[in-house]
């Protein structure tokens, strides 16, 4: 079985507290903390490779994600997608059944409200779970939802996902 992996981007730094673009945003120590944690977590489940990152160009989504795999000790090269900095679930599913059939998981790195809406829209019924109830109130912060993909990627549809777990930090 395949993996698809939601992940959103760690604490950052406030829009109040910088001159930068949003964009720009780096993590702060609480979010580093965050994404060792999620990768840390990760770890211990046993991922199908090759491995396939797509993740938005903020600094945040790239500081995560740099985060969360020097944490697992996961092998896996990051590929910038532009498109995920201000995507919507057509965005996400297009990037979903564009992937070559040699990956055996996606790992999605982006932001609210796109990846919570996307991962409750998948979960469907699930979200009842006390697994995943927390989606409910918000998607958090460095939130990585894990779901089972039967078949090819361009199966990925609410009715073909196997909700496996959230992890959180």
């Amino acid at each position: 079985m395949r993996c698809l992996l939601l992940l959103r981007h760690a604490e950052a730094v406030s829009h109040l507290l910088t001159a930068k673009s949003d964009s720009a945003r780096a993590l702060t120590p609480k979010g580093q903390e965050q994404a060792a944690s999620i990768g840390r977590q990760l770890s211990t489940l046993d991922l199908p490779s090759p491995i396939r990152i797509l993740c938005s160009p903020a600094i945040r989504t790239r500081q995560t994600t740099q985060g969360v795999l020097a944490a697992s000790g996961t092998a896996a090269s990051l590929e910038i997608e532009e498109s995920l900095y201000s995507a919507t679930a057509d965005d996400l599913y297009s990037l979903i059944y564009a992937t070559p059939e040699t990956a055996e998981t996606l790992l999605i790195v982006g932001h609210n409200p796109t990846i919570g809406e996307f991962a409750c829209d998948l979960l469907g019924p699930a979200l009842q779970s006390a697994r995943f109830s927390a989606l409910y109130r918000s998607y958090p912060l460095a939130g990585l939802t894990v779901l089972g993909v039967q078949g090819q990627w361009l199966d990925v549809r609410p009715s073909t996902i196997q909700p496996i777990t959230l992890i959180q930090p």
